[in-house]
């Protein structure tokens, strides 16, 4: 009786053991034959997200250039360091003697916000004059935006002919350049100031002096203080459009609440990321990965899909599903927008020979499963890497 339940047992983990191969390799089978259509440099893992079972893995632990999957890790890190609740705070600091007056100049110091459109600066300038009942200036406007280190508007290893969006402690948002030239040092806060400006004298108010650039003065106190939005609907925001202005602005930050007496330089917010990446994933910068911006535009940037997904699976243990409000998704307004016919949520990436595509989905067996699928070195113009991901997303979602 031993005899036969001994080869019972062997036969069943034989059978079981078999069945993984042949499952295994029928995942290799369909995502290979993809891997060796594609001409250009690929890297694929993907997991069971609450085993970490790997279920395919290709290249997972080689460096790519992440383009706009760099924002992963700015989404960590910016959840570590400020937290869901954290507000940008704008100030504006004047002296008044005399009720609707400003005796001097009115001083705006930014620290950051990402989220000041035209429509926002102009709403913040009628809720002053609203609040204080100001109708004239004596002097002009002064807007500080020394937090962030004014000669760093753009970003290290961002092409110079790319329209890249112009960083500041004092932002508007949406503002781009068309190419990379000196002419654009200042011209942010200053178009800020103008938008701001204008929206006090539509409101009535009297301006006698100009606005420029400078430093608050000392023993002025704060009169008001404009907070945006919480950081949860910034960064939500900011994965699901890839907006490269508010993460680059949230990577400078990180700087800001670790030294907050401090000037912002990119320096300081790669060590403020390093720490939290360290600490949390146990990766080492210029050693394990390199990353000089927190947008992904930067050539200098270089991550594995593995540290990418142990990233997504950290958040996932943290935060459970409500991850899920953070990514685009395929059945809504985003970079994901219809591009496949089942449910995604994800992160794209795009830059000139670099392409990749980091999430998560619920397969038809109702299985959860992270995924990242990178691409560097094709030819765009013949080769369309978005063809090649949604064909592997779209075998994950039949077979595994």
């Amino acid at each position: 009786m031993k005899s036969r339940y001994k080869i019972f047992t062997i036969f069943f983990s034989i059978l079981i053991f078999t069945s993984l191969i042949i499952y295994i390799a029928g995942a290799s089978t369909g995502i290979g034959e993809e891997i060796d259509h594609f001409p250009g440099f690929s890297g694929i893992l993907i997991k069971d997200l609450k085993t970490q079972e790997v279920l395919f893995s290709y290249n997972e632990d080689r460096l790519f250039t992440p383009a706009s999957l760099t924002k992963i890790f700015t989404l960590l890190a910016a959840l570590e360091i400020l937290g869901k609740e954290y507000t940008y705070p704008t100030s504006f600091y004047f002296s008044s003697s005399v009720p609707g007056e400003i005796i001097g100049d009115l001083y705006v110091v930014g620290r950051g916000d990402p989220t000041q459109s035209p429509e926002v600066i102009r709403k913040i300038a009628n809720d002053l004059v609203q609040k204080f009942g100001i109708r004239y200036i004596s002097g002009g406007i002064i807007l500080d935006d020394s937090k962030f280190l004014p000669e760093e508007f753009l970003g290290r290893g961002w092409m110079w002919d790319d329209k890249n969006p112009l960083i500041g402690a004092l932002t508007v948002k949406g503002y781009i350049t068309k190419e990379k030239q000196n002419y654009y040092f200042n011209t942010m806060p200053l178009l800020w100031g103008k938008i701001f400006s204008k929206g006090l004298s539509q409101k009535g108010v009297k301006i006698e002096g100009d606005i420029r650039i400078g430093e608050t003065k000392e023993g002025l106190k704060v009169k008001y203080i404009y907070y945006s939005d919480t950081l949860d609907k910034i960064l939500a925001y900011m994965m699901k459009n890839s907006d490269n202005q508010e993460a680059e602005n949230i990577f400078r930050t990180l700087a800001l609440e670790d030294n907050p007496e401090e000037v912002s330089t990119i320096p300081r917010a790669i060590s403020s990321l390093e720490r939290v990446i360290d600490k949390v994933l146990g990766l080492k910068w210029g050693k394990d990965y390199i990353l000089v911006d927190g947008c992904g535009i930067s050539e200098y940037n270089l991550m594995t899909p593995a540290q990418l997904v142990e990233a997504i699976i950290y958040l996932y243990q943290k935060y459970d599903f409500t991850i899920l409000n953070y990514f685009a998704s395929t059945k809504e307004n985003g970079t994901l927008k219809e591009r496949l016919p089942f449910q995604v949520w994800g992160k794209t990436g795009t830059l000139s020979s670099a392409s990749g595509l980091i999430g998560l989905l619920e397969t038809k067996k109702k299985r959860w499963v992270v995924f990242c699928l990178m691409e560097n070195n094709y030819i765009a113009e013949e080769n369309d890497p978005k063809i090649f991901e949604n064909r592997i997303i779209e075998y994950i979602y039949q077979n595994l």
